[in-house]
């Protein structure tokens, strides 16, 4: 169920930018692939458009698809710190900004205690994710749009 103040912010930023925020979902493993369809739906129901990177994607391609489909967000699912990660955060940051994509908003979905929270923009624990969670996103996403759109003016 979408809040009163969800629903207020989705519609500001569908007034300033025409759409809804729009998500991209990554995985840094195989170990988190699993969780795909929960991370996507929580997100979906808060009111981003989410797309997912496909299985097996390195850094330089998850970056390139949030470029491409616009993304405000880059998620990526991040569980098992003891795993060999496939996309390592700083390959992600650095492949954002090759692509002078430093923009596009980059957080975690996994443990609060990722040794990788302080070079993100956001982490969310997975097993505490919730609506409210969307919230917050998305009204840190407004209010950066909002920021934008003030300095165009």
């Amino acid at each position: 169920m979408t809040s009163p103040e969800l629903a207020t912010n989705l519609a500001r930023f569908a007034e300033m930018e025409g759409r809804h925020p729009r998500l991209l979902l990554a995985t840094a493993s195989s170990v988190e692939e699993s969780h795909h369809k929960h991370v996507a739906t929580l997100f979906a129901d808060g009111g981003f458009d989410v797309d997912i990177a496909p299985k097996n994607s390195d850094a330089q391609s998850i970056a390139r698809q949030a470029v491409d489909c616009d993304a405000d967000i880059l998620v990526l699912i991040r569980l098992s710190l003891t795993a060999e990660d496939r996309v390592g955060v700083a390959d992600v940051i650095s492949s954002l900004a090759a692509l002078d994509a430093e923009y596009i908003k980059f957080g975690i979905v996994g443990k609060t205690d990722d040794p990788a929270r302080d070079n993100v923009d956001f982490v969310f624990d997975l097993e505490h994710l919730g609506t409210d969670d969307c919230e917050a996103l998305v009204g840190y996403i407004l209010e950066i749009e909002e920021d934008r759109v003030a300095q165009h003016i």
